[in-house]
């Protein structure tokens, strides 16, 4: 067997085994997501194309499907650039070049929230620590707003919940788990606390929870309809806790209120601290490597996402992103990278998007390639294995692949320096 990292999610996980016989493949260490995500993107061992007139999908070479979409790209007026989050750092940065050869809009996934989340005062001032330290050190862990058991099925079981750890030497049993969200999750099924509250309560009920930590305030009432003999009891866990940590994620990035919500969760943090107890705040994104995307687009346009080329050098629009601007049909031609945006963005984006030109770079499925007019289907990073990403903690991951069904693989970011180069020689 071969040692993999798995692309199925943003834990990236590095510690399992598999192998492919005769058509089958086989895995040790991967959960059943993953297992299932490698199933599929075995399948596909040879990059393909098609092109389509709106009606049928012809399939064609790899280069005759890079010349249609150099040609697409260059004929646009104004042309967006978008995903990114299931791609390699090199492709992202491969991408943001393309971006400023075509004078054209950047952004990835991170305009679901967690651009906002990284630009905000929680980050900047490092509150978030790597798994592995939680692993070892997490004596109280509450998710807020997000269920891994849905889409990161390993974080609980490999880092967060119940593995064994230096200061935590019976796993489960020597850890306090808290869950915060606004309906019944399988993740409350494992926790001490199980906190539901109205859509949009977050701040509320984090302004209450620090001011009976810092003893500014007590809660005598309920609090979002919380009782407070449920919430006191979840303070004084808090207040014994020598380590907690928060792991939130999209009830609190994307509510109605984001930034008072963050706000809320900094200083709750910060109340903590302040009685001589550790405490971290962790985003929790499901997205591959929306990490990954993330940091090298700041590194390269110093900005999370939302770079526009247009005036020749990259600016950053933090309140015009491509959302906005996709519904006031600002752009008449897009290329969409390892993401399948026609089902994650909101429906007036998607339709938006669906209705110009479109070309796609990326693994097959989803309604993206299906509704591309130009579609270069590579293998997943988990088999083409080029490059590196970076978990959802932002340690860094380097890519390794099924050693026999790798062979002749074809990655997105080969895909990609290829239409780059065809359109520079178009331009020149």
């Amino acid at each position: 067997m071969d040692e993999i990292v798995c692309t199925g999610c943003s834990l990236l996980c590095d510690d399992a085994l598999a192998e492919e016989k005769k058509g089958e493949v086989k895995s040790l260490g991967l959960c059943r997501l993953g297992h299932t995500y490698l199933e599929s993107a075995a399948k596909h061992s040879e990059a393909f194309a098609t092109i389509s007139d709106g009606k049928t999908h012809t399939e064609v070479s790899v280069d005759e499907a890079l010349e249609k979409a150099a040609e697409v790209l260059i004929s646009g007026e104004r042309c967006l650039l978008l995903g990114w989050s299931h791609s390699t750092d090199e492709t992202v940065k491969e991408g943001l070049g393309l971006a400023a050869t075509l004078a054209a809009f950047f952004d990835t996934n991170a305009i679901f929230g967690l651009a906002q989340a990284l630009s905000h005062k929680i980050h900047s001032l490092k509150l978030d620590i790597n798994l592995e330290y939680v692993r070892n050190n997490g004596e109280f862990v509450i998710y807020w707003g997000t269920d891994p058991t849905e889409s990161s099925h390993r974080h609980p079981s490999r880092f967060a919940v119940l593995p064994r750890g230096e200061k935590i030497p019976e796993g489960i049993e020597s850890r306090t788990i808290g869950v915060v969200d606004v309906r019944e999750t399988e993740t409350m099924k494992m926790a001490n606390h199980r906190i539901i509250i109205p859509p949009g309560a977050d701040a509320e009920l984090l302004e209450a929870l620090t001011g009976e930590v810092s003893g500014k305030s007590s809660i005598t009432s309920p609090v979002a309809g919380v009782p407070p003999t449920e919430l006191l009891g979840l303070v004084r866990n808090l207040q014994k806790s020598d380590c907690t940590v928060f792991f939130y994620g999209s009830g609190i990035q994307n509510s109605k209120n984001p930034g008072e919500n963050l706000a809320g969760l900094l200083a709750l943090v910060n109340a903590i601290r302040a009685t001589g107890k550790e405490a971290y705040a962790l985003p929790m994104s499901h997205d591959t490597n929306i990490m990954g995307a993330i940091g090298t687009t700041v590194d390269t346009a110093d900005s999370p996402s939302a770079v526009d080329y247009a005036s020749g050098s990259a600016n950053h629009s933090p309140d015009s992103t491509s959302l906005q601007r996709l519904v006031a049909g600002e752009f008449d031609v897009a290329l969409v990278v390892g993401s399948d945006s026609l089902a994650e963005l909101p429906g007036p984006a998607a339709r938006a998007l669906a209705s110009i030109s479109l070309i796609y770079v990326g693994p097959p499925g989803g309604l993206t390639p299906r509704r591309a007019a130009v579609s270069v289907l590579t293998n997943d990073e988990m088999i083409a294995a080029s490059g590196g990403m970076h978990r959802v903690d932002w340690v860094e991951v380097g890519m390794k692949s099924l050693s026999k069904t790798a062979k002749g693989a074809m990655s997105q970011y080969e895909a990609l320096m290829k239409l780059h180069e065809r359109i520079r020689q178009k331009k020149d």
